[in-house]
């Protein structure tokens, strides 16, 4: 998420560096250039080799979503699962925390479907 936010940052202003993403965002490079290649195997960003190269957003900080960006590494919408582990856990026969884990998980949901890469850039003008 850091990293993708500090590429929204810089939108407009080209390519910007795999070294500079992760000095900026504070992200070890070699793991960030690993998340780097899943965001562009998603569609997330862009990547441009070579001179003047570097990542971009794939589409508008607008139209991407935290859960675009959250997907490809962890399955967010799926944990669903009985926070216990009760097997047996659900509606028709709920444990004592049930209704308000769905609760947690739905208010999770909604704010990683609703909240986008342009609403967490900071404007600097």
């Amino acid at each position: 998420m850091r990293a993708a936010t500090y590429i929204a940052q810089h939108s407009g202003q080209g390519p910007v560096l795999a070294r500079d993403i992760a000095a900026g965002a504070g992200i070890p490079f070699e793991y960030l250039q690993k998340l780097l290649t899943e965001l562009v195997r998603n569609k997330i960003l862009t990547s441009t080799r070579g001179i003047g190269g570097g990542f971009q957003l794939a589409r508008s900080a607008r139209q991407i979503r935290f859960l675009d960006v959250l997907a490809p590494f962890d399955n967010v919408l799926d944990r669903a699962q009985c926070p216990f582990g009760n097997p047996d856990c659900g509606k028709s026969r709920p444990c004592p925390v049930h209704d308000p884990w769905a609760h947690v998980l739905e208010t999770y949901r909604s704010f990683l479907e609703s909240t986008t890469l342009a609403d967490v850039v900071i404007d600097e003008d």
